[in-house]
């Protein structure tokens, strides 16, 4: 007997979930790449508008930053407030600089500005910065400031070379393969 070649659609689950791995791929790939490409088809596809690209990208690093900030309470040695939150964002500008340099830019729009308004009130709460009485805006300005004190990395990193040799098999990368040899 003869079978048939069966194909299934996947269920609304397994569509989810590609649609989740596409979106961490497309945004790991504008972290790489440093930049927003408004006309990157695979951004379109992927992302209805550059908004919600902008929350993706605040996203990550919001997560990045509290998993920073809860480590960084949990070792600390005095707990005190700004030296925990100093060394939290030292540590998130170590693992990804590339997103940081995003959020910077973006900060200066609407929805930029709201969402590291958001981010450093959630952090003044975190580290026991905000006091009764203070405004979210008194408290996350107080964050900007200490934020605005630690040193930023001035080099862009160039990403790896696994992630260079798929980007450039895939038609992404607009150099040879000499630069694997790099």
């Amino acid at each position: 007997m003869k079978q048939a070649a069966l194909s299934f659609a996947p269920s609304e689950t397994q569509a989810r979930w590609q649609q989740m791995h596409r979106r961490y791929a497309v945004v790991h790939r504008v972290i790489d790449a440093g930049r927003i490409d408004d006309q990157d088809p695979e951004i379109k596809a992927v992302f209805p508008d550059r908004a919600e690209l902008v929350r993706a990208l605040f996203q990550q690093w919001t997560t990045l930053m509290g998993g920073c900030v809860d480590f960084a309470l949990e070792v600390g040695q005095d707990h005190e407030g700004e030296e925990t939150l100093r060394a939290a964002h030292r540590a998130a500008l170590r693992r990804s600089p590339s997103l940081y340099r995003l959020i910077v830019q973006e900060s200066s729009t609407p929805l930029g500005e709201r969402l590291n308004h958001q981010e450093n009130v959630r952090l003044a709460c975190a580290v026991g910065i905000a006091h009764a009485g203070e405004t979210s805006a008194q408290a996350a300005a107080v964050v900007s400031r200490i934020l605005a004190s630690v040193d930023t990395p001035s080099a862009v990193p160039t990403p790896g070379w696994f992630r260079s040799a798929v980007d450039w098999i895939a038609g992404r990368e607009v150099e040879g393969p000499e630069r694997l040899l790099r």
